[in-house]
C-alpha cells in the first residue's frame, strides 16, 4: 500500500473514530508528540507529519485544529466523488465503461481535446474503477483550471 492510500485509510479509520474520541476525556496538554514504531504508527506518521507545520515534532492544537478540517473536507470531496461515480455508471458494473465515459461532464467540456478513457485506464481492462476516475477528475480539473477560459465578444 502506498503513501497515499495508507493516508486515506487512516483518513477513514479517523473519521470513522471520531464519535468515539469526542467522547473519551481530553488530554491534559493540548499536544501531541510524533508516533513512534509500528505499522499502524508509520500510517499515523504520515499523517502527523503533513499536520506539523513547524515540524517540531509536536501538534499543537491549532495545528491539529487545521489537519481536521482539511481531513473532513478531504472526505466530503471524497463522498461527493464517489456518488458522481455512480450516477454515471449507468448499468452498475462498479466501473465506468467507453459509453459512460462520453457522458462525463469534463469529458464533454474538454470536447475534441479530451483524452480517451484509456489515458486513465491504469489496469488496461477498457473501463474506469473508482480510483482511476477520481486520478481523471484530478488531471482533468486541474488541465482545464490551467487553460484560461475564452473571452466573449462585448
Amino acid at each position: 500500500m502506498g503513501a497515499p492510500a495508507m493516508v486515506a485509510s487512516g483518513a477513514l479509520c479517523v473519521l470513522l473514530c471520531a464519535p468515539a474520541f469526542a467522547q473519551a476525556p481530553a488530554p491534559a496538554a493540548a499536544t501531541a508528540k510524533a508516533p513512534q514504531g509500528g505499522a499502524a504508527s508509520s500510517e499515523a506518521g504520515v499523517v502527523f507529519g503533513r499536520w506539523d507545520n513547524d515540524h517540531n515534532h509536536v501538534l499543537s492544537l491549532a495545528e491539529f485544529q487545521q489537519g481536521w478540517k482539511a481531513l473532513r473536507r478531504a472526505g466530503e470531496i471524497q463522498a461527493r466523488l464517489h456518488g458522481q461515480f455512480q450516477a454515471v455508471d449507468a448499468n452498475h458494473n462498479d466501473a465506468i465503461d467507453a459509453g459512460e465515459y462520453a457522458s462525463l461532464a469534463l469529458v464533454k467540456r474538454a470536447g475534441a481535446s479530451a483524452q480517451p478513457l484509456s489515458t486513465f485506464d491504469r489496469n488496461r481492462d477498457q473501463r474506469l474503477e473508482f480510483d482511476e476516475y477520481v486520478e481523471l477528475v484530478r488531471r482533468m480539473v486541474s488541465s482545464q483550471a490551467a487553460t484560461p477560459a475564452p473571452r466573449k465578444a462585448p
